[in-house]
């Protein structure tokens, strides 16, 4: 069964949501739903308790935690945010978290339980901090704005990096069965010249959480980052930030434009080896 929801206060505190279960379940879905009935997010859960994981570093804890299904009363927290970013195996990213979406706007929000052929919705408000001085809910709507457009941004570098090192591993698993001189003038310029792109987007250096100490951060990371400073409070983003956004989008453009040239150069090129190997062909 679940309960009525507790309004919440951007910015202080969670999304508290609690169900009673007669037995414990095997598993139990939440989905959210923001202002417009659209789905945010969806948490199934299939552990009696929630546990953080001990291993997570300390600025990657929080968020939302993980519906239960033990027997009797239960309690799901969510924290606020949309979904976040498109991120691959193995990114460092220094001073963000890309995978953390925006913060949800103020408004009338939904939550959906399901169990089984159990189906409940209920409605609760994302609230004003009625400590906060001298902000409006067009301030944090026009937060929420930008936050989203960077995001948008920061997946576009994120999925071409994935693109480019499917890609590569492509061609990888195929130079053994390539004749020496088409490696040379065709397959290995076509790794060189993604390889370019996937740096600018991305520190491929980076190793270990410190390696951003020693390494220059890259586009996707100066991104994310932008993102968290413009969500460090609950106010209007700065013309600086506007213009920080500007500059980054900017170069992402440029970036991706140089991508698709790339693929133009090479595609035609470089199918022909890929189709007589192994049958994949590069689209």
């Amino acid at each position: 069964v679940l309960f009525k929801p507790t309004d919440a206060l951007r910015g202080l505190t969670n999304a508290s949501i609690q169900y009673y279960l007669k037995e414990q379940k095997d598993t139990i879905t939440f989905e959210i739903y923001d202002t417009r009935d659209q789905l945010i997010n969806t948490f199934t859960g299939s552990k009696p308790k929630y546990e953080v994981d001990p291993n997570i570093p300390y600025w990657l804890k929080g968020g939302s935690s993980k519906p239960t299904t033990a027997k009797g009363i239960n309690t799901f927290t969510w924290d606020m945010r949309y979904t976040g970013a498109t991120t691959f195996d193995g990114m460092i990213i220094w001073s963000a978290r890309p995978a953390r979406g925006p913060k949800a706007p103020l408004g009338t929000y939904k939550v959906k339980m399901k169990s089984g052929d159990y189906e409940k919705t209920y409605a609760f408000e994302i609230k004003m901090d009625p400590n906060l001085k001298g902000i409006t809910k067009e301030d944090l709507d026009e937060q929420f704005e930008l936050s989203n457009k960077i995001m948008g941004k920061t997946t576009a570098a994120n999925e071409t990096v994935i693109k480019i090192r499917e890609i590569k591993k492509t061609l990888n698993d195929v130079k053994d069965e390539i004749d020496i001189t088409d490696l040379n003038n065709t397959i290995m310029p076509f790794i060189n010249e993604l390889s370019e792109v996937e740096e600018a987007l991305y520190q491929v250096k980076n190793q270990s959480g410190q390696d951003p100490l020693n390494f220059p951060i890259k586009l996707n990371n100066r991104l994310a980052s932008l993102r968290r400073s413009v969500e460090s409070g609950e106010a209007k983003p700065t013309n600086g930030a506007y213009k920080v956004f500007e500059e980054l989008s900017a170069e992402l453009e440029i970036e991706l434009n140089k991508f698709n040239r790339v693929m133009q150069k090479y595609k035609v090129k470089v199918n022909p080896f890929l189709s007589k190997n192994d049958g994949t062909v590069i689209d």
